[in-house]
């Protein structure tokens, strides 16, 4: 995601850092004197599992989304994230967050905590401490843990991929106006653990999709951001789209990865493979008044592949617990569409950052 996710984590995580304001306006943003972003002339090959472990860059985080099932069918979405924000001045500091969505009900809970955590690495493996919660990086490519519980709502869940890993702009590194960074996808883990909700534990099993990225780049906030689409397609194949926007507000680049079914990995971009996104309609957050597009087309021509995806209910934010004005939309959605005269269906979680933001924080250089 050149552009993609560094946008919301930023903005989230320098809330951490005491650093924040509120701007509802959509006036473009001139970027500050003096503050370039670090340039990453030469990336370094990635590889796995070293470089699921935390890394020296200014931001960071690690992404968990996906569809889960009850034992009798009861249907929920999830979304965990772990964000680390590092200023080169002390250590580091972290925000996880949590987003449930039941199915059933529509009921959508978001939980968080945030504060220096405590990191051991040890034998490839890695594990977090976020207060209470606790994520791990297992040595063993795509393995992945973690146990988020406030008491009355949680999740626990143990992650193995079951498909081969997806580097973005086919080598994992994406070079932007804001800086580098790094970014790959375990776009399918099977899921196995324990939901909480309202005081019930149920079992759960499911799939799950995997971003991690990391890099010394920075972000001006609304009117930037960006549209992503993360899709599990019922033939066994995995899509990311983005459609990432400008600090002038405007679509600046629209691209990303498919997965066959056999595990094969293609590269995608706008004008070559004739990428479209278009918005169906929109929700409108009746306390912020936040608009946020609702309901997409994505057509692709170099795959012949056309999808439209719906999410299951409008108010899907996320607040985690930190200021309004720190909000995005992590939706989970259904998938259907045709590839070559052949049905599709799907699940897709969706997100869509920029609609509201901070205003610019002072940027700043790594010692």
């Amino acid at each position: 995601m050149s552009t993609k996710r560094y946008v919301f984590s930023l903005v989230l995580l320098v809330v951490v850092l005491a650093i924040a304001g509120c701007v509802k306006t959509a006036e473009p943003r001139e970027i500050p004197a003096n503050a370039e972003p670090d340039p990453t002339a030469t990336p370094a090959p990635i590889t796995l599992p070293q470089d699921e472990l935390a890394h020296d860059a200014r931001l960071e985080w690690w992404y968990h989304s996906g569809h889960l099932e009850s034992e009798i069918g009861r249907e929920f979405g999830f979304h965990f994230v772990v964000f680390k924000a590092d200023d080169g001045l002390g250590e580091p500091n972290y925000v996880a967050q949590l987003g449930i969505i039941d199915v059933e009900t529509g009921e959508h809970y978001d939980l968080s905590r945030a504060e220096a955590g405590t990191r051991k690495v040890g034998g490839g493996a890695m594990t977090l401490g976020i207060a209470d919660w606790v994520y791990g990086l297992l040595p063993i490519d795509g393995s992945h843990l973690f146990v988020a519980n406030s008491g009355e709502i949680g999740l626990s869940l143990d992650m193995e991929a079951t498909s081969p890993v997806m580097l973005h702009n086919e080598i994992g590194w994406l070079p932007t106006e804001a800086g580098a960074t790094y970014y790959y996808s375990w776009p399918r883990q099977e899921a196995v653990g324990q939901l909480v909700i309202d005081g019930e534990t149920i079992n759960v099993t499911g799939t799950s999709w995997f971003d991690h990225q990391w890099g010394d780049f920075f972000v001006l906030g609304k009117p930037a951001g960006w549209q992503w689409f993360a899709a599990h397609l019922d033939d066994g194949a995995s899509l990311m789209i983005t459609e990432a926007r400008g600090i002038d507000g405007e679509v600046a680049d629209t691209y990303g990865t498919y997965m066959s079914p056999e595990g094969d990995v293609v590269d995608l971009k706008q004008e070559s493979d004739g990428i479209s996104v278009q918005a169906i309609d929109e929700w409108v957050n009746q306390l912020t008044g936040t608009v946020y597009p609702w309901g997409w087309t994505i057509n692709i021509e170099s795959l012949d592949l056309n999808l439209t995806i719906t999410p299951l209910a409008g108010d899907q934010e996320m607040h985690g617990g930190l200021p309004a004005a720190s909000t995005y939309w992590e939706g989970k959605s259904t998938v259907v569409g045709h590839q070559g005269g052949r049905a599709i269906l799907g699940d897709a979680y969706v997100e869509l950052s920029g609609y509201t933001d901070p205003d610019p924080v002072e940027w700043m250089r790594r010692r």
